[in-house]
């Protein structure tokens, strides 16, 4: 049975009816659509999904949202033009950028309360933000000169040599408005699940679907024999 969660969410009061096993993360992204807070491991370890929760950063994807009852929650998207998202742009510190709210969201945490963290306090602070991409040193520089970012020019696509000029997709990517996959969501959306073999290397010689497809909510079971072309397979 759902409960009735009321709490603050970027300045806004907000009640929602939840599950008592949903987690923080699933009620912003599927209840409330703040989607720029992402899902990355789904264990706590990644810091992808953090948030503040009352100024404090935390995994979203650990805590139960019931949790944040009559609490403030600050989601990336209640930033706006901050000046650690200045940074991470003017720094190159963002590359994929599917990180980087979770990372801005831990910065942010961290120069609130110390305005002027060395960069061994810095990357204390950011060690529970994993990336894959940027090799940290230029997240640190971000957060460190944080309140002295340089300018970043404006683009100007036909003069870029020589020059810094800025990811062109970088002002969507810290602030959380990219869309990645997983952000899309429409009425009527299907989803799919790969299963195979508990076997390595087995060789399948005859499937039953029909089980399967008779549970509810499914509404087709998908096998090689439905791309006879296909020879390989990119999972």
């Amino acid at each position: 049975m759902k409960q009735l969660l009321a709490f603050r969410v970027n300045g806004d009061s907000v009640e929602v009816a939840v599950k008592p096993d949903a987690t923080l993360l699933s009620v912003l992204r599927d209840d409330l659509r703040l989607t720029g807070t992402k899902e990355g491991c789904g264990a706590g370890d990644c810091g992808t999904c953090t948030v503040l929760l009352d100024g404090e950063p935390v995994n979203a994807c650990l805590l139960l949202a019931l949790e944040s009852e009559g609490r403030e929650v600050e989601t990336i998207e209640g930033l706006v033009d901050h000046p650690i998202q200045r940074a991470f742009i003017a720094h190159g510190a963002i590359q994929c950028g599917f990180c980087t709210p979770g990372a801005v969201m831990s910065a942010k945490a961290l120069v609130d309360r110390n305005p002027h963290p060395t960069r061994e306090e810095a990357a204390q602070a950011m060690a529970g933000n994993l990336c894959r991409c940027t090799g940290y040193q230029k997240i640190l520089d971000a957060v460190v000169g944080w309140d002295q970012a340089p300018d970043v020019p404006e683009r100007d696509d036909h003069v870029v040599v020589g020059r810094r000029v800025p990811r062109i997709d970088a002002p969507e990517l810290v602030s959380g408005r990219a869309v990645f996959t997983d952000d899309i969501s429409f009425p009527g959306m299907l989803y799919g699940k790969i299963l195979t073999s508990p076997h390595a290397h087995a060789r399948i010689l005859r499937l039953d679907t029909s089980k399967a497809e008779a549970l509810e909510g499914v509404k087709a079971v998908l096998t090689a024999a439905d791309v006879p072309e296909t020879f390989y397979g990119v999972s």
